[in-house]
């Protein structure tokens, strides 16, 4: 057995992104907040990288920045005028809209955003992002309090459910003075984004991929049950970045508080039982990836009534069903098959134990002695294949989700080699 520390990471240089740009146009749309400034920054970096732009600024953006700048940082026409557009011979909104491989709207503002989810057309702008078919990157600035404010927010929502990539804001000082979230994410975290947009966006596709997540829920009676602390992030992290890299995905989830990701068929469930059903119901697949936290114990008897309070009780369980080591045993089996490991000591070796005993692939182990994973943001986890070990460092869940389509492409890219 050998122990690494660091795994070697699928990274793609410049020359794969110099690959991948030719071809690619980006449509940029400026909407009127003072972050409007930061926005020529991010189209400088578009065309160093030798992207193509086309721009289209609303009207209240010529009271921070003149139409002649863009043009002349551009050197093409932007778009601001509706109507103007739509008597061109060469141009109109629908093939602006058709052209582009990816809309970015930076910044976004409050208003703008509350058009995007209202599915108002009352503007150039907005009537493009109503006819494209694109991938939409919003990246929102504005004052901490409208940021927060319930309307905001349900806008924020109500777009992320349809797909659109919200970029996060960030933490500082603002224009108004004021110290908190709301300032545009810094233009090269932007650019990022928009790089592996480009880079991954097809890494997966033709796959058929199931994940599972959350925890399981095993009632003990009408009002009690068994479950854990597993929030479903993770899961859901990774069903969205496998959706993202082009696979057919499917997540089963336990109860969770999560929205759910955007273009993956999700299906609710509750308990091991169902989460076996459902799991069995969705093979064969390509790949299957279990981070649900099923309880490993249910009631041997389920009560119909409440079980009365008592000075003592005795709950008689029994072992639950294990859905991974049943999925790797199935005739469906798919071809790469994924767990999760969750320890509170001996986390390699419970493990490497584990990877043999479920029969699967891989391994993703994360310690929870601390409780530093449930419900958070962030995890750092043993990567364990075929008895290698590689130690990933604290990583965003997000990143971590990321780093698994890598490995997975490599996977089926050495598969077809061999």
């Amino acid at each position: 057995m050998t122990y690494y520390r660091g795994s070697p990471v699928f990274t793609l240089g410049k020359s794969n992104l110099s690959n991948v740009v030719k071809k690619k146009r980006i449509l940029v749309i400026v909407t009127g907040g003072i972050a409007v400034y930061k926005t020529l920054d991010l189209i400088r970096l578009l065309l160093k990288h030798q992207f193509s732009l086309d721009c289209i600024l609303t009207e209240s953006v010529k009271n921070f920045v003149s139409l002649m700048t863009f043009e002349s940082l551009l050197g093409k026409k932007v778009f601001s005028n509706l109507f103007t557009l739509e008597n061109s011979e060469k141009i109109n909104h629908i093939q602006l809209s058709q052209k582009a491989d990816l809309v970015i709207v930076c910044p976004a503002t409050a208003n703008f955003i509350s058009k995007m989810a209202s599915g108002i057309a009352d503007d150039l702008a907005s009537t493009v992002l109503l006819a494209t078919k694109s991938k939409v990157f919003v990246a929102p600035a504005m004052n901490t309090n409208m940021l927060t404010n319930i309307a905001v927010k349900d806008n924020l929502k109500i777009l992320k459910k349809r797909g659109v990539e919200i970029l996060t804001t960030s933490f500082g000082k603002l224009a108004c003075g004021a110290v908190g979230k709301g300032k545009l994410l810094d233009v090269d975290r932007i650019f990022e984004h928009v790089k592996n947009h480009f880079l991954s966006s097809n890494l997966l596709e033709g796959k058929n991929i199931v994940v599972t997540s959350g925890p399981s829920v095993e009632s003990l009676d009408p009002v009690r049950y068994i479950s854990n602390f597993s929030s479903g992030k993770q899961g859901y992290e990774i069903a969205q970045a496998i959706s993202n890299a082009g696979a057919r995905t499917t997540l089963i989830t336990g109860p969770t508080n999560i929205d759910p990701p955007s273009n993956v068929k999700v299906i609710k469930v509750k308990t091991g039982e169902d989460f076996l059903n459902f799991s069995l119901k969705n093979l064969p697949a390509d790949v299957f990836i279990s981070v649900a936290a099923i309880s490993d114990w249910k009631i041997l008897k389920y009560s119909n009534e409440k079980i009365k309070k008592k000075k003592n009780i005795t709950l008689k369980l029994v072992r639950n069903v294990d859905v991974l080591k049943t999925i790797s045993l199935s005739d469906l089996r798919p071809k790469l098959l994924v767990g999760f490991s969750a320890e509170s000591q001996n986390l390699k070796k419970n493990s490497l134990k584990k990877i043999k005993e479920k029969n699967c692939d891989w391994i993703l182990a994360n310690s929870v002695s601390q409780q530093k994973v449930f419900n958070n943001d962030s995890n750092k986890v043993l990567f364990i294949d075929n008895n290698q070990v590689f130690e990933w460092p604290r990583l965003k869940k997000s990143e971590i989700a990321k780093r698994l389509v890598r490995k997975i492409s490599e996977f089926f890219k050495i598969e077809r080699k061999n």
